[in-house]
Order: C-alpha cells, then structure tokens, then sequence
C-alpha cells in the first residue's frame, strides 16, 4: 500500500487571516493543553476550535503546546502540569494500573483505530506481518509497537523471533531504512511514511501496513484528562470536548483551514506534506468505517475490552480492563453533533 493517491488532492483554499484578538469572555476557565508531538495536520481540529472561538463559546481560555511523545503527554497529565492531553489511549493501562492515585482516562476519541504498523521501501516487499520473517526492523526499546509485536505475531500464526530488531534512538530508525541497513521500521504511518517522503523518498516508493489491518486494533489517540479533574470540573471537560468535536468536524469538511493555520503555528511546516498526512490519517484512523456508520468517538465496550486485553499482554501486566476504568463517554456531546456529515465522507471516497 502506498501514500500516492494523497499528493493527487491539491492543497486547497486561501490562506487565513491571521488571529485577531478576540473579546475576552467574563468568567473563563483557563485550560492547559499539551499534545502529543511537534505541530502536525493531527493538530489542525484544536487550532480551528482555537481560532473560531469554539473553545471560548464554551467559556475556555486555552492554551495549546506541543508535546514530547504520548508517555510524557501522560505523565504531565497525571502530574497536574497540564489539564488536558492529546495521546494515544493505550499507554493509559499500563499507566493506570502502576500510578491508581493519578489514574487518567480519555474522553473522547479521535484515532477510532491505531495508524501504527510497518514502514518500508516499496521494494522490500513488506506488505504483511509475514513479510517480515526473516527481516530486520529498525525499533527503539520498549516502544510500544515492539512490544506488541509478539501478540501481532501470535495473531498471524507467526513465529515473534523470526524478526531482527535493531535498536536505536527515534531519530534513527528512519534513516536506516532509507540507508537500506533495515527493511523496515515500526511506528505511526501518518508520521514515518511522511517523514520518508520529507528525507527525499519518492512517494512511490513507500510503503506500508498497519496492525490494526492484521488482526490488533486498539482504539487510538484522543482527549484524556486526570479522572478526578474530569470529576471535579465536568462541565470544563465537557466543553472541551465539544468544542474540539465541532473542529474535527470543520477540518474534516474543509481540512485547508486547519492546515492553514497550522502553517501559522509553525511556518517550518511543509503545506503539501501535512495535507498528504491528514488524508492520510483520515483513512486509516479517523474517518473509519464504524465511525462513518455510528459517528465520532463511539465506543464499542466488547471491541475496547477485548483490545484492552491484547495491549495488556503486550506490555506484560496483569489487568483485565473494563472500559469504564479507561474511557468515560459521558462528556460527549449528543450523538447528532458527532455523526460525520455526507460531504466529509464524500471528500474522502474521492
């Protein structure tokens, strides 16, 4: 599977005016955001709800940072440096069940399923898990991708030894694919595949597959918050939540607008690269068929828990997760505000 067909779109649209100042609201609750990573297309929904007032309709002064990886996304959560985490929710069992004083959930979904999986060189042929016997992987330890492996493995009948880890830093493990001294590397695809054509890979010629594809499909990233913040500030969270569902919706719509204003945030960023991202990420984690069908951020609790369970394995904890310790539905806004509109998913047949 290639990206190609994500550099076809044009990135479209005027660029938008700079934000004004705005009238401050009377009795606004200020809110510390982090992300998950440096600014990318993913980050286009909260910088709409941002810039259209979304947040401060809600009575939310927000300030929004960058974040250094979903684990320290969740450790500045839990510690009360931040109120609110963009972060992959799957950290969040191993989290929970060492740190129950600090426990933090998600409230709201975005990625309904993981983009994580293999990256490659067209060449090298890796198209399944399979594929990958007999081959050398780039990893970092203990990243989660890696730790998963042996239940993907198991999934897929196929022997957890039979692959080569090489292990370095984050900031190599790209690299040495496209030096050609491994033949593939773990990791989200919206960011490597990227960041492959980013280093001068020809889009042609990266390739991919993800786990959720082959057998693991944890829900993915989305809002989390400390659980007793989300208990002692309810509506806070709840006009959090909603706010930033109205901005995945316009980005899901009119994703130029996010993009623009992501070029705002930071200039660095490369315009088409971002738009092949969130095509990309719309495809494979955001806009899946479930949530076509049933609309954003619902959770089915037998999918979750059986998940729950696989991840669980992975990491080597004991647990056997209940959805309700991990995600609380009840900050959503009403399902009619969440149900992905036919010219969203007009936009992504095309």
């Amino acid at each position: 599977m290639t990206i190609a067909r994500f550099f076809g779109v044009a990135l479209a649209g005027a660029a938008l005016a700079l934000p004004g100042a705005r009238a401050e609201a009377q009795d606004t609750t200020d809110v510390r955001f982090a992300l998950d990573w440096a600014w990318q297309a993913m980050h286009g929904p909260f910088l709409i709800a941002l810039e259209k007032g979304y947040y401060a309709d809600e009575g939310l002064n927000v300030t929004i940072d960058r974040g250094f990886g979903s684990g320290d996304t969740i450790n500045k959560v839990a510690s009360g440096a931040y109120d609110v985490g963009f972060a992959e929710g799957t950290g969040l069992f191993k989290f929970n069940q060492e740190n129950p004083d600090d426990a933090v959930i998600s409230v709201l979904i975005i990625n309904d399923q993981s983009p994580t999986g293999a990256i490659s060189l067209k060449e090298s042929g890796i198209n399944t898990p399979q594929d990958l016997v007999g081959k050398k992987v780039s990893a970092t330890q203990n990243e989660a991708t890696v730790l998963a492996w042996p239940v993907l493995a198991e999934l897929n009948d196929i022997d957890p030894d039979s692959v080569e880890f090489m292990y370095v830093e984050p900031n190599l493990r790209d690299a040495l694919v496209i030096q050609g001294a491994a033949d593939a590397t773990f990791g989200f695809a919206t960011t490597t595949a990227l960041n492959f054509v980013l280093a001068g890979v020809d889009k042609d010629d990266v390739n991919y597959f993800t786990l959720a594809q082959f057998g693991l499909n944890p829900y993915s990233s989305g809002i989390i918050v400390r659980k007793d913040y989300a208990e002692e500030n309810p509506e806070v969270v709840k006009g959090f939540v909603a706010a930033t569902v109205k901005g995945i919706q316009d980005m899901l719509t009119d994703p130029a607008e996010g993009l623009a204003l992501l070029k705002q945030r930071e200039p660095l960023v490369d315009e088409e690269v971002e738009a092949a991202r969130w095509d990309l990420a719309v495809e494979l984690s955001i806009l899946t068929p479930s949530v076509a069908e049933k609309g954003i951020s619902e959770v089915d609790p037998e999918r979750f828990e059986a998940a729950a369970k696989q991840i669980a394995t992975a990491y080597g904890i004991e647990v056997d997760p209940k959805v309700g310790d991990y995600y609380d539905g009840s900050f959503l806004p009403p399902l009619e505000d969440r149900q992905v509109s036919d010219e969203a998913k007009a936009r992504l047949a095309n």
